[in-house]
């Protein structure tokens, strides 16, 4: 998937109306998941992304560290300084595009390596 077909895809996916917000929330999610200790998997997922977009997840982070699907929805909120539920609809539209944009080996690895109250996040249902 390329640059272009991800982001459009998660403007549709988080209802936003332009590219700006867009990148925004892809900016929001992915700095609180690169901050996530996930046992390397965050830098095998980096790898799979196009540039523009992988490259959040390469930003230099303190230690990672391990915590919850509400404490990730806490710190995307404060990053996008919004709602709850605005930071849970960004989270849900990121992290789904996300791993659709990978191979379906790294969609699994990825999955397996999320907590499991924050997988859900990952699947567009």
């Amino acid at each position: 998937m390329e640059t272009n077909e991800l982001t459009e895809l998660i403007r549709q996916r988080g209802e936003y109306d332009n590219a700006e917000t867009t990148r925004g929330a892809i900016e929001a999610v992915l700095t609180v998941l690169a901050s996530r200790d996930m046992d390397g998997e965050v830098a095998k997922l980096a790898a799979q992304l196009p540039s523009g977009i992988g490259e959040y997840l390469r930003a230099p982070h303190e230690k990672p560290e391990e915590f919850d699907a509400d404490e990730f929805l806490s710190r995307v909120q404060k990053h996008l300084d919004s709602t709850e539920q605005q930071a849970q609809l960004a989270t849900h539209a990121v992290l789904s595009v996300v791993t659709e944009a990978v191979s379906d080996g790294e969609q699994i690895s990825f999955m397996n390596a999320l907590p499991n109250d924050l997988s859900s996040y990952a699947r567009w249902n």
